[in-house]
């Protein structure tokens, strides 16, 4: 393979010099023929030939090994580099007025790419700066709402509460996806109990749960793990809500609870649902994906079991799905030991 690259180098580089070798050859034509009608010795004339084309033949080579060891030598500081568009600033400049000028053209273009990535990151840095107030701003109606809502029961209040309930889940999921690209920047890491976390969700989603007949067997939920508390919140809330919304006929049963392994702490979130086409669980994660049973349910938008997956690949929380039609659906989050140390990583 080496020798095939370099054999299509080294022709490329006699096409690039062709005007070079024609004019050196037109040269030595009538250099000869000047020296024949001058009757030099012929034996003299081909001498001076076959010393010209050594001449020829070395600078070939000497020029052809040292753009050869130009371009290993940018290769090697290309393969060096960890941030490959900032090689323009470290290249070193060429003795060719071609190169050079390639080089000059290559390090304007390079500017206006990094001028264009810079203002669209500053255009959707300002974006999602807008979509998370118009979140925290909308929240507030919302509560008020509520509040009218709680003060003044009747059914249709309490459906009315429901709906919001609904509302709220949707503007979760908008902050959250929002925010996903920079977890970091943004969760604040502690031992807290996985009861207290599934308490809490249960109470903001209780209405919703209720209209829905829900029925909630909770076990053994007091293990504690190291995670950030609003973040796994969201996600528990995800896991329950989906789990709702593709319910069966039957009374919807949600079985929660955790369990100590060898390789830490997992949290199970099982359903009575009418569960998931084996076909759609090796893509249940992916961003829009919805399956059979989401193009079923007109509500669906494929985003909340993504957040999900990303959100644990953030916090080193190892998620998984098991499920059978007509059976339910079984989700494990298994919080390994030594995860902080692998955040950091």
């Amino acid at each position: 393979m080496d020798k095939d690259i370099r054999y299509k180098e080294m022709i490329g580089y006699l096409k690039e010099s062709k005007e070079f070798i024609f004019i050196n050859i037109v040269t030595m034509v009538f250099i000869s023929a000047f020296l024949v009608s001058e009757d030099l010795p012929i034996i003299d004339i081909f001498l001076i030939i076959v010393v010209w084309i050594c001449l020829l033949f070395g600078f070939f080579i000497i020029n052809y090994l040292k753009r050869q060891r130009y371009h290993k030598k940018i290769e090697k500081m290309l393969d060096e580099l960890d941030k490959k568009y900032l090689i323009t600033d470290i290249i070193e400049f060429s003795q060719s007025m071609e190169d050079d000028f390639y080089y000059h053209i290559m390090r304007i273009c390079n500017k206006a790419m990094l001028d264009e990535i810079y203002q669209e990151k500053r255009e959707r840095l300002e974006y999602k700066e807008y979509i998370e107030q118009w979140i925290h701003d909308i929240k507030n109606p919302l509560a008020t709402v509520k509040l009218i809502c709680d003060n003044n029961r009747s059914e249709a209040t309490t459906k009315i509460l429901i709906e919001t309930s609904r509302i709220n889940n949707y503007i979760e999921q908008a902050l959250y996806y929002a925010r996903s690209a920079n977890v970091e920047k943004d969760y604040l890491i502690r031992e807290v109990l996985l009861s207290e976390i599934i308490s809490k969700v249960l109470v903001k989603n209780k209405q919703f749960l209720i209209e829905n007949g829900t029925h909630i067997l909770m076990n053994d939920c007091n293990n504690s793990v190291l995670t950030d508390e609003k973040w796994l919140e969201f996600i528990v809330m995800q896991i329950i809500n989906n789990a709702v919304q593709y319910k069966s006929n039957y009374i919807l049963e949600l079985k929660i609870c955790s369990i100590e392994s060898n390789n830490g702490v997992k949290l199970i979130i099982s359903d009575n649902g009418i569960g998931i086409l084996e076909s759609d669980i090796p893509r249940i994660f992916d961003k829009g994906y919805t399956g059979r049973n989401g193009r079923k349910n007109n509500s669906s938008t494929g985003l909340g079991l993504y957040l999900c997956k990303k959100l644990c690949d953030k916090l080193s929380v190892d998620i998984s799905i098991e499920s059978e039609i007509g059976r339910g659906t079984k989700v494990t989050l298994l919080f390994q030991r030594g995860n902080i140390l692998r955040m950091q990583a």
